[in-house]
């Protein structure tokens, strides 16, 4: 166990660390009123009976320092394109249909891009919104099973994609006695690490390797479940690691591939964690309250971590 806990220090810190109300207000209130154009059932895309819904770090609660981005889903009532099956949409309507409410309203019509390539329509306010255009799998016409089927532009074809199903193991992990309530704050602390020192790392795929972690390495304090984890992730060679399997949380695919998180990137991210292990165990090690707390602001920076509290 840390020598040093610090709790109040890193209460500090997670309150630093999270979004303010204000992004909180603007992001729901985009949502809200891009969600409202595009289900609009007298609107231009009522043909396909869009449904919207939130994914990615807002939704998941895993968002730092600001909310940058709203990931948003439009379930469209059809059937996967190519199913020989429903009604025939195909992927540049389906997208054009969805993103037409917008075009046509003043207040977006400027900050719309999508093109042919395009796996998501971006509306630029500010704070980006990236709406996910996808269909029902075939055979399927419930909208809470998934998978449902979303156009990937690296192989021209449509692809299982899991929004709900994603949210709720990581839900369930985090809610679990035996992470005590540790894996989103977890995440969190992830993240913030690749940020501030501008490393390259999709926060997707940091999701799916801390969830496939053992439990228990998130109990406890935020000084004794960081350093764990780090050691556990550095235990095995980068390069040895990559050749096993990665999971995603809802185990449709492997992210260690070229096309997920490729092998420079992987090894990128697998050597900046063994620098913050390193840093991490000494502050949990360190003798004094003074060092410990010193050693976790060069950790997780003077601007986030405290050097006194209150």
């Amino acid at each position: 166990m840390a020598t040093h806990a610090l709790p109040d220090h890193f209460a500090s810190f997670f309150r630093r660390l999270n979004p303010g109300a204000s992004f909180e207000s603007t992001a729901s209130s985009q949502y809200n009123s891009i969600k409202s154009l595009i289900e609009d059932r007298s609107g231009p895309a009522a043909v396909l009976e869009p449904v919207c819904f939130l994914q990615g770090s807002y939704k998941q609660q895993t968002s730092i320092h600001s909310i940058n981005d709203v990931d948003v889903v439009a379930l469209c009532k059809l059937w996967q394109p190519g199913s020989g099956v429903g009604r025939s949409f195909g992927r540049d309507e389906i997208f054009q249909t969805v993103a037409s409410p917008l075009l046509n309203d003043m207040r977006y019509r400027s900050k719309v891009r999508f093109g042919p390539t395009s796996m998501c329509i971006k509306v630029d306010l500010g704070i980006k919104v990236e709406i996910l255009p996808v269909v029902f799998r075939a055979g399927n016409s419930d909208p809470a099973s998934e998978p449902f089927k979303m156009y990937r532009p690296s192989t021209q074809s449509w692809g299982d994609g899991f929004a709900r199903y994603h949210q709720a193991y990581l839900t369930l992990k985090n809610k679990s006695e035996r992470t005590g309530g540790n894996f989103i704050p977890a995440i969190k602390v992830f993240k913030h690490m690749r940020s501030i020192i501008g490393l390259s790392a999709v926060s997707f795929h940091i999701e799916c390797l801390l969830y496939s972690l053992p439990d228990s390495l998130f109990l406890g304090s935020p000084a004794d479940y960081i350093p764990c984890l780090l050691e556990a992730i550095t235990a095995t060679a980068a390069s040895s690691l990559y050749g096993s399997i990665l999971k995603t949380p809802c185990a449709d695919r492997d992210i260690f591939t070229p096309a997920e998180w490729s092998l420079d990137a992987w090894s990128n991210f697998h050597g900046q964690a063994h620098t913050w292990k390193v840093i991490a165990i000494a502050a949990r090690d360190a003798s004094t309250q003074a060092e410990a707390i010193r050693t976790w602001r060069v950790l997780l920076g003077d601007d986030y971590f405290p050097e006194r509290v209150s």
